[in-house]
């Protein structure tokens, strides 16, 4: 009776081992690289502010990668201090701030970990921020903007 449990339990034991080595891939152990969202580099957003198309080059870092996935496709930004509009995100994002000691027109920037921040005047600065990215050909931003509040629509 012995001998027949001791059986039983080393065919129960070797079924598992077997069923269970079966549950992994062919080559578990390699690794398998898929491409960073980081390593891009090319990432862009097109926005619409005002009626006037804007193509914003993204830095290479966590911060500009969750934005380009939380981004809404409509919202508002809000004036300040007549250099700069802003929008609270809908959640906070990766932070990795620095100070930049100088905002150059067309910076686009987080202040905090949620408050997307668009700058259409150069000036010297304190704060920190994290990059985010730059828009391209930014020289008419103030006039094209203005001083007030602004709907801005995601195109891409």
């Amino acid at each position: 009776m012995k001998l027949l449990r001791k059986l039983l339990f080393i065919g129960l034991f070797c079924s598992c081992f077997v069923f269970l080595s079966g549950c992994g891939t062919a080559d578990s152990s390699r690794k398998i690289n898929t491409p960073s969202k980081i390593s891009k580099g090319s990432e862009t957003i097109q926005l619409k502010m005002n009626g006037n198309d804007y193509q914003i080059d993204l830095e290479r870092n966590s911060t500009a990668d969750e934005l380009h996935e939380i981004l809404p496709e409509e919202f508002a930004m809000k004036d300040l201090h007549q250099n700069e509009k802003y929008f609270d995100l809908p959640q906070a994002l990766p932070v990795q701030a620095e100070k930049v000691g100088k905002i150059e027109i067309g910076d686009v920037l987080l202040y905090g970990d949620q408050t997307l921040v668009i700058f259409y005047q150069s000036f010297e600065t304190s704060y920190s921020y994290t990059r985010i990215g730059r828009i391209r050909k930014p020289e008419l931003l103030a006039e094209q903007l203005g001083s007030g509040d602004v709907v801005v629509e995601r195109i891409q």
